[in-house]
């Protein structure tokens, strides 16, 4: 009976002793885990497969070269182009699937933009273009990005601009997603600044950056107004001084003008062995003029009697 009871509390320790060293090499393995992925060399893929889209209208993607690290993604993207300056129409892209890496292994840096010379990058992308910073903040869809403009001699409008969307982290501070790091040159013939600075505010990501914004909570709720006030303040439908739409009326259909035909002449049949004058003109046909035959009674001159006194 003793022998028993030592056998069943050795055989409980042993299997407590071994589903707690199973847990333990689960959880090792679980924190061994990473988003790491293979490293590839620059392939080409398919535009479709692109993380940024031009706006519609373009400039059009020729090329998208997609190279892998263990923890990034970085993609060119050439575009078409009809400047005359020196240079490439390109787009380039990173998308971090974790954090950046330190330099020892193949895993890409994260640099921020205040470590970077943005200016030298500026003008080696557009040399001897004559390159300014733009000292304004602005932001589009994604967040807040500067850039720079040229305008050189050639009548081309350059542009050189950069975005870093920061990083997503989950509850428990694991990367959600990774931050996001855009690079735009482009250069168009003939365009104003604004109309080149107009690509950095119609791009979109082909990939999931932010979930879905929330409608404010004020549409729609009771006792709380909304008023058609904009940046520049109150909305108006129709702006003051300008003239009021006068009404719609109906405009009258152009009716057909009246067909004329021409009068008919009837040229009355001359009776048999009526003489034919000929008409002044001295043309024949339809204008000679008819002289009707004298009636049967008509009353008839004597001759004179030859030899009477």
């Amino acid at each position: 009976m003793h022998d028993t009871m030592s056998f069943r509390l050795a055989a409980g320790r042993w299997l407590r002793g071994g589903i707690f060293a199973g847990l333990c090499a689960c959880l090792l393995a679980g924190c061994a885990t990473t988003s790491d992925r293979p490293a590839s060399e620059a392939e080409i893929v398919r535009p479709s497969s692109s993380f940024i889209l031009p706006p519609p209208g373009g400039p059009a993607i020729i090329t998208v070269v997609e190279t892998s690290f263990p923890n990034a993604v970085r993609q060119d993207i050439s575009l078409a182009t009809e400047a005359r300056s020196i240079g490439e129409n390109k787009i380039s892209i990173i998308r971090f699937t974790s954090k950046g890496g330190d330099g020892s292994d193949a895993a890409l840096k994260d640099i921020p933009f205040t470590q970077v010379n943005l200016t030298q990058e500026a003008l080696a992308a557009w040399p001897n273009s004559g390159m300014a910073v733009s000292p304004y903040f602005v932001q589009n869809a994604y967040g807040p990005f500067g850039y720079a403009i040229a305008k050189p001699p050639n009548g081309d409008s350059c542009l050189y601009a950069w975005q870093r969307i920061e990083p997503s982290l989950k509850p428990s501070g694991a990367v959600d997603r990774g931050a996001i790091i855009i690079r735009v040159q482009l250069c168009r013939r003939g365009v104003s600044e604004q109309t080149l600075l107009s690509i950095m505010y119609n791009l979109r990501l082909n990939v999931a950056v932010f979930p879905a914004l929330k409608a404010p909570a004020a549409i729609g709720r009771i006792a709380a107004p909304i008023m058609p006030v904009g940046a520049a303040g109150f909305a108006e439908v129709i702006p003051t001084g300008a003239p009021s739409p006068r009404p719609a009326t109906p405009t009258p259909r152009p009716q057909p003008a009246p067909v004329t035909t021409p009068a008919v002449t009837t040229i009355p049949t001359p009776p048999p062995g009526a003489p034919i004058v000929p008409s002044p003109t001295g043309v024949s046909g339809q204008g000679n003029i008819i002289v009707p035959r004298p009636p049967s009674n008509s009353v008839r001159v004597p001759s004179p009697v030859a030899g009477g006194n």
